[in-house]
């Protein structure tokens, strides 16, 4: 496995630990309900099938998660408003820089290499 991919995998851990600790925040200071809170954790705990995939070497996996990355950060970005948790500000800061490394990461060249005829 290239440096690139472990160390995009590793970034997907990361963030995945500050979204679920910002989740955790949100929910004790009132921004979100029981109900959201649990949904919030459980998608959570569904990514985290990426690491263990991209691991794999799945090709899918890293142009699934590239995907749901790039709709996410964009949806983030648009939903930016007044009425955004604080907690949500800073964790838009910390982990769009380190979401498109991961991006970068996963697609560049020798990785690419990889997740094409490295894997099999």
């Amino acid at each position: 496995m290239p440096k690139a991919v472990n160390q995009a995998i590793i970034g997907i851990w990361i963030t995945l630990g500050l979204s679920v600790a910002a989740a955790i925040i949100n929910q004790r200071t009132g921004a979100l309900t029981n109900g959201e809170f649990f949904w919030c954790i459980f998608m959570y705990a569904v990514l985290c099938i990426f690491p263990y995939k991209l691991n794999k070497g799945s090709n899918t996996a890293r142009w699934i998660y590239s995907i749901l990355t790039g709709v996410t950060v964009a949806y983030m970005l648009l939903s930016i408003g007044d009425d955004m948790p604080q907690v949500d500000w800073l964790l838009l800061a910390i982990t769009v820089p380190i979401k498109l490394f991961i991006i970068i990461s996963l697609f560049d060249r020798e990785s690419s290499r990889w997740f094409l005829w490295g894997s099999n």
